[in-house]
């Protein structure tokens, strides 16, 4: 067969292509090689925000690269879920998920992504306790007030939050509902803007986690009253349990995890769990954690054991979030 010298051009010309495009499809042969976008669901300043910068530098230390943090809040973090779902599964997209998540197809039905579908767990970061707090200047000095007044005085007092379907939105309506008290809860967009009105009295109480509330508690502009935990947290000795209190079966501490594209390779999510188990042994950032009051994850912390995890919540948060008719307003 002959060809003629175009022909002959065109198969030159593939011929040299094809090995490029090979390769160009082929997987990393090292990751990572460039730096990683860790996205989180909330506005600077809080206790997402918080534990992701904690963990982005020892994790881009371990990794040998940056570790880009990207805040892109709305619907309880759900809008960061549904950016992160949509990426490229390459693992140079990752994001924090919290418990907010969980609700998310009971709550944000126009967004379009299945966390059990889109997103992969990597692994757990840390779970950090809950706390109760009012402002300084507030008469309430125990839960027990609060339980007295929303008795006497129905929605008279307000519960802040970070956002609709938020952790501490759900911790609020699970108080009110073992406590058979109503409350009327107020809605910001991140735990910054809660405290500012905290602080100046507009609203009455904030269901926060703890490492988001601690420099309001040390700058004596909020109060804590309670902590939604087992234990007293180390941080703020002096704050007793719900259980201390008289109000058992209240102990939810909040948890932060690592998860990535559905589709994202075995050998990435895998190296990236190696990764964040590695810095959770590092003294530095247990020594950052202790100081802001997040606790590093019991070992082994697999994805299939986060992944457990994300199933328990996601039955026990959907079904609270639809007895108590949770809706964006």
């Amino acid at each position: 067969m002959k060809f003629c010298k175009r022909e002959l051009a065109a198969i030159s010309l593939i011929g040299g292509l094809l090995p490029m495009a090979v390769f160009a499809s082929e997987p990393e042969a090292v990751y990572p090689q460039r730096p990683i976008t860790l996205v989180v669901g909330f506005t600077p300043g809080g206790g997402s925000d918080g534990l992701a910068r904690i963990v982005a530098k020892h994790l881009g230390d371990e990794l040998g690269q940056r570790v880009i943090i990207d805040n892109r809040p709305g619907a309880a973090s759900n809008v960061a879920a549904e950016f992160v779902a949509r990426a490229v599964p390459d693992g140079y997209t990752v994001y924090l998920s919290t418990r907010s998540n969980t609700t998310h197809k009971t709550m944000y039905e126009h967004l379009r992504f299945d966390m059990s579908k889109d997103l992969v767990p990597i692994g757990l970061l840390a779970t950090v306790p809950n706390v109760i707090v009012t402002s300084a200047q507030s008469s309430i000095g125990h839960v027990r007030d609060v339980v007295a007044l929303s008795e006497a005085h129905p929605e008279s007092l307000t519960c802040a939050s970070s956002g609709v379907g938020s952790t501490g939105h759900l911790l609020c309506e699970l108080f009110q509902r073992e406590t058979k008290t109503s409350m009327l809860h107020i809605a910001y967009k991140g735990s910054a803007p809660g405290f500012v009105d905290l602080a100046g009295g507009r609203v009455d109480l904030l269901f926060s986690v703890l490492p988001a509330a601690l420099a309001h508690i040390q700058a004596g502009t909020a109060r804590p009253i309670a902590v939604m935990s087992r234990q007293r947290a180390a941080t703020i000795p002096q704050v007793p349990t719900l259980d201390e209190t008289g109000f058992p079966g209240l102990s939810v501490d909040t948890w932060f995890g690592l998860m990535a594209p559905a589709g994202t390779p075995q050998r990435v999510a895998q190296r990236l769990n190696e990764s964040i188990n590695a810095v959770l042994l590092n003294p530095a950032l247990q020594a950052a954690f202790m100081a802001q009051g997040y606790v590093a994850p019991l070992q082994p912390n697999t994805a299939e054991t986060f992944g457990q995890l994300i199933a328990e919540e996601t039955e026990r948060w959907t079904a609270i979030a639809r007895e108590r008719g949770i809706r964006p307003g």
